[in-house]
């Protein structure tokens, strides 16, 4: 004798619990200016499909005004943009692809603090646009200290009993 029955199925997923879980790790954005730091994708609905989405180019700024559940528990945010044009954004895409520092600011500020030059101390290099190093590599012989600061894989500084001998940039030396 065969028995025939149907596969008990999984209980559907709780999407507005999901949902209010989300909202809540992403509610202390809104009100706050953010600048995309790739290009994204501003849609006329919350949803993932982007064929009727708008492309948005890396450097705009928007402004999230609120949170809104997609078509499954994903959250979106109604952003509105400096043209103002409004649309959704995914959460995601505005958490790991914007930043709320203005890059014309920061520019600014770089071109303030200038880059690592010949002759500067270790405190000195950190106070420029480079900021602390990555890495640093440091070596002790019977002349000294040797540090190499590493910057990404092509920007480097050493500094010889801590002062700046060469920079190099790309295999430039400066």
């Amino acid at each position: 004798m065969t028995l025939m029955g149907c596969a008990k199925r999984p209980p559907p997923g709780d999407f507005e619990k999901d949902f209010l879980q989300e909202k809540t790790k992403y509610e202390p954005n809104i009100g706050k200016d953010y600048w995309l730091t790739s290009d994204g994708f501003l849609c006329p609905r919350p949803t993932s499909n982007v064929i009727d989405c708008e492309s948005v180019h890396r450097g705009t700024r928007l402004r999230p005004d609120g949170i809104e559940r997609g078509i499954t528990s994903d959250a979106y945010y109604h952003v509105t943009l400096d043209d103002n044009r409004t649309g959704y954004i995914s959460a995601f895409q505005l958490v790991a692809f914007a930043t709320n520092t203005d890059p014309a600011q920061a520019a600014a500020e770089c071109r303030r603090r200038g880059d690592p030059r010949l002759g500067m101390t270790a405190k000195q290099v950190e106070a420029t646009c480079w900021g602390k190093p990555d890495r640093v590599d440091r070596r002790e012989t019977v002349r000294g200290v040797t540090e190499r600061y590493m910057y990404g894989k092509s920007r480097f500084v050493l500094l010889h009993n801590g002062i700046v001998t060469p920079v190099q940039v790309s295999g430039t030396l400066r």
